[in-house]
């Protein structure tokens, strides 16, 4: 079946029929770029679709652009070749400028925009790549393949529309779990941090993320407090809360109520380092944040917040974890200035929460996983 692609011709853009865009590439030995500048939980999720290409194409070379704050996440990923980073928010033309000048110089053969952004869009076209691949909208026309939502899309998982990118390109594409990469620093930093706190072997630990990147999107603070008390109180565990630099003061807040067997690790961490901690916990509880996709990543059994976003793309998909949702009917939505209730979020109570969280330090005590 044949794909309609936006081609420029002289001044304008004009709509042609390829069948195969690809005819002038050999993607064994291509040079590709893969593009997710942001945010953090979207960038763990591109992790399947990064395997699946280097399972299927062993010798080509992969490059990852990102955001500056994220290379962490994607410097020690085995299945990328070249990290390149910049200052996502410097908007200065010179920045730009000195960008697209790096990444022509590396003679890309394709690019694959997991964005969906007119910026990466743009990106893709000026560093001369000699097929681009991506979603139609906004920006189509940037492309050489254009590749067509799904009709269920409200409905689909992120990493089922990044293999929709893959499955245009007929890279075979299906194993969904997620990878992130602890760096032998990172780890060594937690280490020894936990050590010296008294926590690296021994007590069950259970981390807890209160905050998000719209307060719609959190939990309340003192039903986090509920929770922490009762594994404290009834499991002897230690907590640990995390959260951004931002979040500093609901963390101590948070750990304050919980008492002496709680500790906050707050604004103290780069991403690697969190990474770390996270690995570290026996379970991860969070709102639906990028720190959640970290610790499915990394294998910790997690219960993780639902509220305004969109459950259906961004749940948990592995067996040991627990996404939780109070179903109302405007949800999944985009309303976190205007919305008066917060029903979605006000909606999970303590005990849904205690449920799965029994479940889950229930299954640990007895050595399974739940």
């Amino acid at each position: 079946m044949s794909d309609g692609v936006a081609e420029l011709t002289g001044c304008g853009i004009s709509t042609v029929q390829h069948s195969y865009v690809m005819r002038d590439i050999d993607l064994r030995y291509a040079r590709i770029l893969l593009i997710r500048l942001s945010a953090l939980g979207d960038i763990v999720l591109t992790s399947p679709a990064i395997r699946a290409i280097r399972q299927h194409l062993p010798r080509a070379r992969l490059t990852m652009l990102t955001d500056t704050p994220y290379r962490d996440l994607l410097s020690g990923n085995p299945n990328l070749d070249q990290v390149i980073d910049f200052q996502r928010k410097d908007k200065h033309l010179s920045t730009t400028h000195r960008l697209i000048q790096q990444l022509r110089a590396e003679k890309f053969d394709l690019v694959i925009d997991f964005q969906r952004k007119f910026r990466t869009s743009l990106i893709g076209f000026l560093c001369h790549a000699k097929a681009r691949v991506g979603f139609h909208r906004p920006n189509g026309y940037l492309l050489t393949k254009v590749v067509p939502p799904s009709n269920l899309e409200r409905y689909q998982h992120a990493i089922d529309s990044y293999f929709q990118l893959l499955h245009a390109l007929d890279i075979p594409a299906t194993n969904r779990q997620l990878e992130l990469y602890v760096s032998d620093t990172d780890r060594l930093f937690a280490h020894t941090d936990l050590k010296q706190k008294g926590l690296l072997n021994g007590p069950l630990k259970v981390g807890l993320f209160p905050g998000a990147s719209w307060d719609f999107k959190q939990w309340s603070p003192d039903r986090f407090v509920e929770i922490g008390q009762r594994c404290v109180e009834l499991y002897q565990g230690r907590i640990l809360v995390f959260g951004s630099p931002a979040e500093q003061k609901l963390a101590d807040g948070i750990v304050e109520k919980i008492g002496e067997k709680a500790v906050s690790l707050a604004g103290e961490l780069s991403l690697g380092q969190l990474a770390a901690f996270i690995e570290q916990c026996d379970l991860f509880i969070a709102n639906d944040t990028g720190p959640m996709h970290m610790a499915t990543a990394l294998g910790v059994p997690t219960i993780s917040l639902f509220g305004p976003g969109n459950y259906h793309k961004f749940r948990p998909l592995e067996d040991n974890h627990t996404a939780i949702r109070h179903e109302v009917p405007c949800s999944p939505c985009k309303q976190f200035n205007r919305c008066q209730s917060n029903i979605c979020m006000q909606g999970i109570s303590v005990e849904a929460v205690w449920q799965a969280t029994e479940q889950k330090l229930t299954a640990f005590s007895s050595g399974s996983n739940a």
